[in-house]
């Protein structure tokens, strides 16, 4: 009898019925396009932050201070400590190897172009790391960079060619194609003759005042085969929360065995300590904060579009449901006067509002991944995933947003006397 009645009901007033379908439905479409976009665009939009640079830095734990004056290191070439160049594979051995984006060696040595004193770094342009039999992992500082814009070209590894930075390619007249002459800063040793590759434009950086060469050009110059001066270190990593930022000798075992398995920009550098010996690895925070900052915001503002579209749509389910009780005043009085009680009353009309947050959920699931696809594609130029595991959660949603927009008409409605319904009637 319940289902019939239910079923006759839902067939009548199908206007009606149908606009509390949109209703949810757009609520619900809204939602399932927040939901896709923070699973499958939340890396897509750490990927394209990592165009601001490193933010993780290793040196050595027991080098001396830096005596850099105008982004010109003074130190002779062989003063301070130095990490091994072969131990760089072990950045893709650590727990979050998967986080490590790209990474790029340093190596640095003043040395004189046309009695100038300048800033020369070895480092890899594009390098491929043989980390197993099976595996390579291409990396440098164009991966590192993706925003530096050159010039002319990138040097090629191993080549005698250099990019020069801005800022000084004006100062000593460099240009693409010329020919730079590096002399040791010392006075011993062979003079390094270069090609100009390419000028890189301006950063903001201090690599606007140096020349970059590759990696092992420079250590044969310095006669530091073998040894790099610092790494930088592109990772994702998960915003800091007061776990992160905890003291890691007061954290429980059970707490630091979670700080260490989540991919925090300290737990990532922690790890990188322990497989490069006499490495000292830290965040810079400066980065790391920027981008924590970016993706909250982002993941607020979708969490607030999320909260807004199900409470529309739960005020437009209470508004036909309203409409609905007043409608049917006289079929309330009826049923009460033969005997139903109020569960029985509010029984009908929360089977109806469940069949209306069903196919207003089935079908803002699909309208909200279709929203989802094209927001990815314009945005990021890649297609997002379809996530069935997101359609049984926004479902039950929106039963829950149909069942509470009919909470209270329905209430109202089981106040209403049968003897003033009939009399009136």
């Amino acid at each position: 009898m319940l289902s019939r009645i239910v079923r006759r009901s839902l067939s009548r007033r199908r206007r009606r019925k149908l606009l509390g379908i949109v209703a949810v439905a757009l609520g619900i479409a809204v939602t399932t396009a927040v939901a896709t976009l923070s699973l499958d665009v939340g890396d897509k939009v750490n990927h394209e932050l990592r165009s601001f640079g490193a933010n993780i830095s290793i040196t050595p734990a027991a080098d001396s201070l830096s005596a850099s004056v105008g982004g010109v290191d003074y130190r002779p070439a062989g003063s301070g400590a130095y990490l091994s160049e072969k131990d760089l594979v072990q950045l893709k051995k650590i727990f979050w190897r998967n986080n490590i984006m790209a990474f790029a060696p340093y190596l640095n040595a003043p040395a004189l172009v046309n009695n100038r004193r300048v800033a020369v770094v070895g480092t890899w342009f594009a390098h491929n790391l043989v980390i197993g039999k099976n595996e390579v992992f291409q990396t440098g500082i164009e991966a590192l960079h993706p925003s530096w814009k050159v010039r002319g070209a990138w040097p090629e590894s191993g080549q005698a060619g250099c990019l020069v930075g801005s800022r000084l390619a004006k100062q000593i007249g460099a240009h693409p194609g010329g020919l730079l002459t590096l002399r040791s800063a010392s006075g011993s040793g062979a003079d390094l003759p270069l090609r100009v590759s390419g000028i890189l434009s301006p950063t903001g950086q201090g690599a606007d005042l140096e020349v970059l060469v590759p990696l092992s050009v420079l250590q044969k110059f310095t006669g530091l085969t073998g040894k790099i001066r610092r790494i930088e270190v592109s990772a994702l990593t998960k915003p800091d929360d007061a776990l992160a930022r905890s003291n890691l000798a007061t954290l429980s075992p059970k707490s630091f065995e979670r700080w260490y398995c989540s991919p925090y920009a300290a737990s990532i550098a922690y790890q990188i300590q322990q497989v490069i010996p006499g490495a000292q690895a830290s965040p810079v925070y400066r980065v790391a904060n920027s981008e924590g900052k970016v993706l909250d915001s982002i993941s607020l503002l979708m969490a607030i579009l999320a909260i807004v579209s199900l409470l529309t749509a739960a005020l437009a389910v209470a508004s036909m449901m309203f409409a609905s009780v007043l409608e049917r005043k006289a079929e309330i009085g009826l049923f009460k006067s033969l005997g139903a009680t109020d569960a029985r009353v509010a029984s009908i009309f929360m089977l109806e509002a469940l069949a209306v947050g069903l196919l207003g959920g089935l079908a803002g699931y699909g309208l909200g991944s279709l929203i989802a696809w094209r927001l990815s594609v314009s945005v990021f130029g890649v297609p997002t995933a379809i996530h069935w595991v997101i359609m049984p959660i926004v479902v039950a949603l929106a039963l829950v947003v149909s069942v509470a927009g009919s909470i209270v008409p329905v209430v109202q409605g089981l106040k209403i006397s049968p003897a003033a319904v009939l009399r009136n009637d």
